[in-house]
């Protein structure tokens, strides 16, 4: 019987002390090489008593729903001093073009890829609720403004009212209380914006009327650095696939609510994704059941399900049933020791 080998990654520990109150996880990444779908890495930050999952999102820049997918076992709100929160900053670039900015719904995240291809630069998003969707498609950017005023339509006005908040004039003043924060890149579609905010607590949500909203810090990065016309691609990819080198791995997050899809669904999503994988006599997948509990987790962490067949010959990669019996299914497969 070959050699038996669970999953695991290096995992960098980082100690959210006094001393590193500021520290940020980079949005910006080196383009990896050809052949090459992974940026980032794994961390673990160990929270202060007093620290919310919410602040450590903003302090080390992910989406509050990220951070959920990634710890299911730690308190939603207040973690807990010394309590391991997994900080997930590692990403399957999406499928298909890798050009402007591409915004990945599911995942609620946005990458920019700039013309000189050297790098491509990561933010946390929040996008449409259910019923204020964010629409797929392609745009591009017509127009950056600073400080920009808001005139929300009736129909926001009229939920403000119907919502018990009072009325919502319509004109709102640049300022500490006006929602779109200090920046704002305008959409060839129509009523749609990629914005900051003046309350980042719903930054990985989806909490918007369709918009796109970014921390305030990240916002104001992309605004420099975006030249006008630059196209915008709104998709929606929440299984994605793509190699680390000499390993292949899956990336699964929840999927739309409206897209009405179950676990199972989403597994048959994938193992279609993977048809081109199995048919390659160069490839070597994963046990079936390591594959699907990847895909069911819906972590939003990579997860290798294969290895290229021309580097087994330094490294065992089979899988058997007795890799999966100490598995938690609530644990991402990459933090299992070895």
């Amino acid at each position: 019987m070959k050699k038996s080998r669970k999953i695991s990654t290096t995992v960098a520990c980082i100690l959210l002390s006094s001393q590193l109150a500021g520290l940020s996880i980079a949005a910006q990444y080196p383009m990896p090489p050809e052949g090459v779908d992974l940026v980032g890495e794994i961390t673990i930050a160990y929270p202060r008593y007093e620290d919310t999952l919410l602040e450590i999102g903003e302090r080390y820049e992910m989406g509050f729903d990220e951070l959920k997918w990634a710890n299911p076992n730690v308190n939603t709100w207040v973690p807990g001093a010394n309590t391991p929160v997994i900080i997930p900053a590692q990403y399957i670039l999406p499928k298909g073009v890798r050009e402007g900015i591409v915004l990945n719904i599911p995942e609620m995240r946005a990458y920019y890829f700039p013309k000189d291809k050297q790098s491509v630069y990561i933010y946390p998003v929040s996008v449409g609720r259910m019923d204020w969707k964010t629409p797929l498609g392609k745009s591009y950017v017509t127009a950056k403004q600073k400080d920009p005023a808001w005139y929300p339509p009736e129909s926001i006005q009229r939920e403000h009212l119907e919502d018990g908040r009072g009325v919502l004039g319509k004109y709102v003043a640049p300022g500490p209380n006006n929602p779109l924060g200090q920046h704002v890149l305008r959409l060839s579609l129509p009523s749609y914006l990629l914005h900051g905010t003046n309350d980042s607590d719903g930054i990985g949500m989806r909490v918007t009327h369709g918009c796109m909203r970014f921390f305030p810090k990240n916002i104001e990065e992309l605004y420099n650095i975006v030249p006008l016309k630059t196209s915008v691609y709104i998709i929606n990819q929440p299984v994605k696939i793509g190699w680390d080198g000499e390993r292949l791995m899956i990336e699964t997050n929840p999927t739309l609510e409206e897209d009405n899809l179950s676990k199972a669904d989403v597994v048959n999503i994938a193992h279609e994704l993977l048809i081109s994988y199995q048919n390659d006599e160069s490839i070597e997948l994963n046990d079936i059941k390591i594959i699907d509990i990847a895909i069911e987790q819906m972590s939003g962490i990579p997860v290798q399900i294969g290895r290229k067949r021309s580097s087994l010959h330094t490294q065992e990669n089979s899988y058997e049933d007795e890799d999966i019996q100490d598995f938690n299914p609530k644990m991402p497969l990459q933090l299992i020791s070895q």
